[in-house]
């Protein structure tokens, strides 16, 4: 490394991705919130660190790839054959990912978002609000339970706590599933390729391409 900075930037360049900043909080979500960073702490400083700074060591000294490097070692050369098919399976589906976000980054170059409202690709159950299907409301001395239509009609307002919620999809949704994805009705169907996305692939596959090109 030509200085400290360069190794430190490559470090991070390394070790930081859509895992940390997409994956992670999702998954201590998942887990328990701030009680998962217990174990997951407790595992990075016996676990993970050891063989992140074991990796780095050996790529260094020894100047060799995953699978070379093993040499010294026969008996683990299958350690660096397989983090070649995991890196390989990764690099496949983050740059799915990179794609997805580069097409909302070419989308959003608009003067109105195509999925802040909807639009004429929605449906009926798109809505940017949750609507009301009934309730109950009070008429005179009585409560009824009516459809909210006729509540509206008649100038009723709903009781607190007694709406019922239609199913609904937000813009935002509809839109991820009916443009960008295109998303056909079922594994039995595969639909056509969606060019866009395609090429969106093709760019992120360039850029990663572009990134490694002089090592």
């Amino acid at each position: 490394w030509s200085n400290k900075g360069d190794y430190l930037l490559s470090m991070v360049g390394y070790a930081v991705g859509l895992g940390n900043v997409w994956r992670f909080p999702y998954l201590t979500y998942q887990n328990g919130g701030g009680a998962f960073l217990i174990p997951y702490t407790l595992m990075l400083a016996l676990a993970g660190l050891p063989l992140f700074f074991m990796e780095c060591s050996l790529g260094q000294f020894a100047s060799l790839g995953p699978i070379s490097v093993w040499r010294i070692l026969p008996l683990f050369q299958g350690v660096g054959i397989t983090m070649v098919i995991i890196s390989t399976f990764v690099a496949i589906y983050y740059n799915v990912i990179i794609a997805y976000a580069l097409y909302y980054l070419f989308a959003s170059f608009q003067k109105v978002l195509p999925w802040s409202d909807c639009f004429s690709w929605a449906d009926h159950f798109c809505s940017k609000t949750r609507l009301v299907s009934d309730c109950n409301a009070t008429v005179g001395e009585e409560i009824i339970h009516a459809n909210y239509s006729f509540i509206t009609s008649n100038n009723l307002t709903c009781i607190n706590g007694t709406m019922n919620y239609k199913p609904v999809q937000f813009p935002s949704e509809q839109y991820w599933n009916k443009v960008a994805l295109q998303r056909s009705s079922g594994l039995d169907e595969t639909g056509n390729i969606v060019w866009y996305l395609a090429l969106c692939l093709l760019l992120s596959w360039m850029i990663v391409g572009a990134a490694l090109f002089k090592g």
